[in-house]
């Protein structure tokens, strides 16, 4: 299975926390969404896609997650999340891939708020608090890693 991630799943520390094994460098291959933004969640440190027509989202595909891999990938994400098929941007040429959609009615935390999002910026900021608060949630044990 093929995913197109955005987040906090692009940092493959939290990946490995997530799925339990480090996954190579390789398998984070660059793409972009087109048509949403990415903002930061009202009140959290994690992002989500809010429609805009003129917006770019860069992140990366990840191939080869086997179905334990996205059980685990669905119970990070919770309930306020759904898997979608969406075309991303990839060498050029659209393919189609799997994306945790967002759905601020099942979930409050998931409103955009107005402030965009980064890797760099929530790494440097936000990833040693949210990797302790997530951590006790899952088995896997990854060397942590600074960006």
């Amino acid at each position: 299975m093929r995913f197109f991630f955005y987040g906090t799943l692009i940092d493959r520390d939290v990946m490995a926390l997530v799925i339990g094994r480090r996954l190579p460098p390789q398998a984070f291959e660059p793409a972009s969404i087109t048509g949403v933004s990415r903002r930061r969640a009202s009140g959290a440190s994690f992002p989500v896609l809010t429609p805009d027509p003129k917006g770019r989202v860069r992140g990366v595909v990840v191939r080869g997650l086997s179905a334990r891999d996205v059980a685990l990938l669905n119970a990070y994400e919770g309930k306020g999340y759904c898997v979608v098929p969406r075309n991303v941007w990839q060498n050029g040429r659209q393919i189609t891939v799997s994306v945790f959609k967002s759905l601020a009615e099942r979930d409050s935390r998931l409103v955009p708020s107005r402030e965009s999002w980064e890797l760099v910026d929530w790494q440097r900021r936000d990833k040693r608090a949210y990797v302790a608060r997530v951590k006790p949630r899952f088995n896997g044990r990854p060397a942590y890693s600074r960006p």
